[in-house]
């Protein structure tokens, strides 16, 4: 498998890991700088946070592609099963009706092999189709989990890395710069992926990112005047 087919096929892992670290990491420690004005709290409380959501949105993707590739196999075990029923039914119907036409019991037979053939050949089709369109089970759990874990580990360090070398109130305009950057290069990679508009995609990412900032700030803020806390 090459590279493009692989990222693919974990797009949906790749996206949200990567977009959901962003935007919620820079949220959070815009909202934790405004609310204190402390590097060592934004940087500690920065690193607690990434760790903890890398674990559990890699746990949660292990369980939730588990549960879509469990529910995949029963429903394609039930349409089996339907299916199976239903071939049965149709050859006695076939098989009475050709009878009452007065046919040779080998001629029958001839007749409903060469439908099986036709049959099973459809259903083998089906199910390939079905497989190359059912993207929550197309990706195996452990495969899915690590790859949302290294993306959102990946992602979640680039609104934090200003805090490490600058001031806070000098940090939160670099910090939300290079969450932007990251989510407009994430769209433009995306779009080329999906063979979708680049420009539509990362605006699109770029302006989650902004919003969250936002809010982030305007929270921070808000706590500070309620708790009295002063504000760098």
């Amino acid at each position: 498998m090459n590279l493009q087919k692989a990222m693919q096929a974990s797009i949906r892992e790749i996206v949200f890991g990567m977009e959901d670290s962003l935007v919620s990491t820079l949220g959070a420690i815009t909202g934790i700088a405004a609310g204190t004005g402390s590097t060592y709290v934004v940087i500690l409380s920065g690193i607690v946070l990434i760790f903890v959501e890398a674990v559990s949105m890699t746990a949660g993707s292990y369980l939730s592609s588990k549960s879509a590739h469990e529910v995949f196999n029963l429903r394609k075990q039930q349409e089996t099963s339907r299916l199976l029923q239903e071939k049965i039914g149709d050859h006695e119907n076939l098989f009475e009706f050709l009878k009452r036409k007065k046919l040779l019991a080998k001629d029958i037979n001839v007749v409903t092999n060469a439908l099986d053939k036709e049959h099973n050949a459809w259903l083998k089709e089906l199910k390939k189709t079905e497989a190359r369109y059912a993207p929550e089970a197309a990706t195996a759990p452990v495969k899915a989990a690590a790859v949302m874990g290294f993306f959102y580990l990946f992602g979640g360090f680039f609104p934090l890395i200003p805090y490490v070398f600058l001031e806070v109130k000098t940090a939160m305009a670099p910090s939300i710069i290079f969450t932007a950057l990251g989510l407009f290069v994430l769209g433009i990679l995306k779009a080329r992926i999906t063979e979708g508009n680049w420009l539509r995609s990362s605006i699109e990412m770029v302006s989650i990112s902004l919003t969250a900032a936002f809010l982030g700030f305007a929270t921070g803020h808000l706590v500070s005047l309620y708790f009295n806390v002063p504000v760098v």
